[in-house]
């Protein structure tokens, strides 16, 4: 077997004129991120908003600026590529959501992100573990046909890949089966309706707002102004113009509306100037009178939308319009510019009905005396997130919206009718802000306009009608919905869940009356975690709760037991945990305060798993984490996930636990919060039928495996988790040798030979070392994914440079340096990976060196301990 002894290095020049000067990295809403290959990893990036840089790799750099749009749905950035020969920066726009994007770098060279708003910048390249299915209804219909979209998530909740639509209906047999996107469209074809048809839908819009609005169409005729408009829809273009509350859009197809145009017809001095709030651009320019707001051919979805009258005459006419949205259906009327629809949470608009409305005269005022036979009324109102103030409603009637993800900011509540002296008296529980002062009798308490969500309220009566009434109130809570009724002050809502009220209903009841219903759990805190450890020559430690610390730092004394328990839980169910204890290994599950490990046997705790049980499981995360023996504190584990190390001999010396809302903590890794043996593959080169080189009656092959076998002596002697390709003369077939490190998933690749000239003795001498470079001849076979990541390629050429610079110091032979090349052992490899050459075979001089057992043992003390210092810094 020939051997290579000059290398000839090709740099391949990276050809920017085919990248225009901005560069796009979002996706429109039908494209699917089909290039993200299983196993890849990509960039979790928690963005506030200031200026942040990126390493990607040695010549690549990830700059952001900035954010690109005041809903914070997209980033500024830029990304500077340096070369040897040149220097080049384009201008990026980054998506901020739940998908998984893709930034093309060069023309070869692709990387995947998420990128999401955060108070605190954090960025983590992170391989999804766990991807499952997630299934969504967008759409429900009355003849039971239905629509589902299909998304891959991983662990972290970031949208891998967008499966699409099913459609299903319920067959002769009341089951569910899947039907094609033809016939969902033939049995729901859109239906124009018409705005006289609009007293009739209670189901959708209140018949109290139907009457008030009187939206008639015998209004919009005889000479009285009418309103036309047209919306541009998805996958079907412009629509055919309606009028007076007529649908324009569909319903139930899960398509957007991309533009609309709007005019007044049938009147003079009247005329209509609306705006759109677009997706990736926010809120358009006005336009007027026919005019297009939104956009055709980008394929983005409005969102919102804001119509008022101009000219003469506008004030005569009241404009009212209501918008179909995803997921929430048919939203409330709105009326002379307000908004309607949202911003900041990427839902399309669908539909869309406008009416003209003479104005109505204002009605006189009118006195109404007091009934004293009809008893006390309570009556309340709510301000409503994009909604603001609803209409007042009263006695155990709803106020706010449900399943609209509205937070409610305000309320106002008064008494009417009574028959008593006295008053209501109320606070309210506001994000940041905390329990306000109390107000009285009609006064707002809460705030608006500050964005801030409402949590929990109280509310009592005051004064004379104390005595002869209780006051219940409930709440619907986010995620919990509605919770038990509460009554004369106590506490209705939620307290450190950050969680919003979306709804409230209040009602008076005779003293000592039945409730109006169930009073469980009208009020939810969240739990505390309570933990002691028992730690060496200190014994149980106090009690700790919420992420304290509980053991030691900097004494180096061990973890021999722990305790946990829940206080304070609104939720049935509790925690259990299991430690690996020195020489018994993990032990059986306890929980709810029972002890875990050992005391007076001097037994250190080494790993730690802990888990949520129950009832709390569905609304918390158990988050946990550990200081261990040689590396300080690990990363944050979760719910159930091991902590600390295994198979290291290192103890355990503190830990923090936590409890989170759930799905709201931050992302966790098992690398960084568990530590085990790290694999080291080694690969002794050739074997079997393979010699290798073969000089003086030396062959290759028998070097490559005796240095092989004592450096895995040393470094399984280290705690390394060593495997080797070939233990024996046996023949391994190249590929297979990565092959076989990628399936145990090994932590670095080292690939061990000799060196040969082409013929005869040579004078060449000394030691070299390789890591991978892409050559566009040589395509990986197995390894398209990692080949070229940019962390890996870094890592590999550390690795390599320290291994060559040990075993030249080791030995005082010649340094030939390290090199890039596309070799198939290095390339097909998925982890940081290098090949190292010993010396040269075909040298008399040092042939005789490299086959004796002192020089091997020095080239395998130079490659264990460049290990084992490579892992010291990775």
């Amino acid at each position: 077997m020939q051997k290579k002894i000059i290398l000839i290095i090709s740099m391949l020049l990276i050809v920017f004129e085919s990248l225009s000067n901005v560069r796009t990295a979002y996706a429109s809403d039908d494209e699917m991120t089909k290039t993200f290959d299983k196993g890849s990893s990509y960039y979790f990036i928690h963005y506030n908003g200031g200026e942040q840089e990126i390493v990607l790799s040695d010549s690549v750099k990830l700059t952001l600026t900035d954010w690109g749009d005041i809903g914070k749905s997209t980033v500024k950035g830029k990304i500077n590529i340096h070369t040897n020969s040149s220097n080049h920066a384009s201008n990026i726009i980054m998506n901020a959501n739940d998908e998984l994007n893709e930034i093309t770098v060069t023309e070869n060279e692709k990387i995947h992100y998420r990128l999401v708003s955060s108070d605190h910048y954090n960025v983590e390249k992170v391989k999804p573990l766990k991807l499952h299915d997630q299934l969504t209804v967008i759409a429900e219909n009355e003849n039971e046909t239905s629509i589902e979209e299909v998304r891959t998530i991983d662990e972290y909740g970031t949208v891998i890949e967008k499966k699409g639509l099913i459609y299903y209906s319920i067959d002769e047999n009341n089951k569910k089966v899947e039907i094609s996107a033809e016939a969902y469209n033939s049995l729901n074809e859109p239906k124009q309706v018409s705005a006289v048809s609009l007293g009739e839908v209670t189901d959708q819009v209140s018949s109290e707002k139907v009457e008030k609005f009187n939206l008639l169409k015998s209004q919009s005729v005889d000479g009285n102004p009418s309103i036309n408009y047209a919306s541009h829809v998805q996958g079907i273009g412009w629509m055919n113009p309606v009028a007076d509350g007529e649908t324009s859009g569909t319903e139930g197809q899960a398509k957007r509306l991309e533009s609309i145009k709007i005019s007044v017809q049938n009147a003079q001095d009247l005329g209509v100037k609306y705006s759109a709030h677009v997706q990736k651009y926010g809120w358009m320019t006005p336009v007027t009178n026919g005019q297009v707001s939104g956009t055709t051919g980008e394929g983005k979805r409005l969102e919102a939308i804001k119509i008022e009258l101009t000219g003469k005459n506008a004030g005569k006419y009241d404009i009212y319009y209501r918008v179909h949205v995803e997921h929430y259906g048919w939203m409330d009327w709105m009326k002379n510019g307000e908004a309607a629809g949202t911003t900041g949470e990427a839902k399309r608009i669908e539909a869309i009905e406008v009416v003209i409305k003479e104005k109505e005269p204002t009605p006189p005022t009118t006195t109404n005396p007091k009934d004293p036979n009809l008893g006390p009324s309570i009556n309340y109102r709510s301000h409503v997130q994009s909604y603001g103030w609803l209409d007042s409603v009263s006695n155990g009637e709803m106020s706010g919206t449900i399943d609209q993800a509205k937070r409610l900011e305000a309320i106002q509540i008064s008494l009417e009718n009574l028959p008593h002296t006295g008053g209501v008296a109320y606070t309210t529980y506001v994000e940041d802000y905390g329990w306000q002062d109390s107000v009285s009798d009609g006064t707002t308490s809460g705030t608006a306009g500050e964005n801030k969500r409402v949590e929990a309220i109280q509310v009592k009566l005051t004064g004379e009608i104390s005595n002869h009434y209780d006051v219940y109130y409930r709440v619907y809570s986010q995620s919990f919905g509605w919770l038990g009724w509460a009554k004369n002050g106590e506490s209705a809502g939620t307290s450190e869940l950050s969680k919003r009220l979306e709804a409230v209903e209040i009602i008076l009841v005779a003293k000592g009356g039945n409730p109006p219903g169930s009073t469980d759990k009208p009020f939810l805190t969240a739990p505390s975690v309570v933990y002691s450890t028992h730690v060496q020559t200190h014994g149980w430690l106090n009690n700790e709760v919420n992420g304290a610390i509980s053991g030691t730092v900097g004494e180096g004394k061990r973890l021999e037991a722990i305790k946990i328990n829940l206080k304070n839980s609104s939720y049935s169910g509790g925690i259990s945990y299991s430690t690996h204890v020195q020489s018994y290994g993990w032990t059986n599950n306890v929980s709810n305060g029972e002890v875990s490990g050992t005391s007076g046997e001097s037994k250190r705790l080494e790993a730690i798993e802990i888990n949520l049980t129950g009832e709390i499981g569905n609304y918390f995360d158990v988050y946990y984490r550990v200081h261990i023996q040689g590396n300080g504190w690990l990363g944050w584990a979760e719910n159930g996930m091991k902590a600390g190390s295994e198979g290291l001999a290192k103890r355990l010396e503190a830990i923090e636990i936590k409890l989170v809302p759930k799905g709201q903590g931050e992302p966790v890794s098992e690398k960084a919060a568990f530590k085990e043996p790290f694999i080291v593959f080694l690969d002794p080169g050739h074997g079997g039928i393979d010699t290798g080189a073969i000089s003086g009656g030396y062959r290759e092959k028998d070097l490559n495996l005796a240095v092989a076998k004592k450096v895995k002596s040393l470094l399984v002697n280290l705690g390394y988790n060593v495997i080797m390709s070939r233990n024996d003369d046996s023949t391994v077939e190249l590929i297979d040798r990565p092959k076989m490190a990628n399936d145990l998933q090994a932590d670095i690749f080292v690939s061990i030979h000799t060196n040969a000239t082409e013929s005869g003795t040579t004078a060449a001498s000394g030691i070299e070392s390789y890591y991978y470079k892409y050559t566009p001849g040589y395509p990986p076979k197995i390894n398209s994914a990692m080949h070229n990541d940019p962390v890996r390629i870094a890592r590999s050429m550390a690795l390599a440079n320290i291994l060559q610079q040990n075993m030249v110091n080791n030995t005082g032979s010649v340094n030939r340096g390290t090199n890039g090349e596309t070799l198939a052992v290095v390339r097909e490899s998925a982890m940081p990976a290098t090949l190292v050459e010993l010396g040269f075979i075909n040298n008399p001089s040092e042939r005789q060196k490299l086959f004796t057992d002192a020089y091997q043992n020095k080239l395998a003390k130079a490659i264990a301990d460049g290990i084992n210092h490579y892992f010291s810094i990775y």
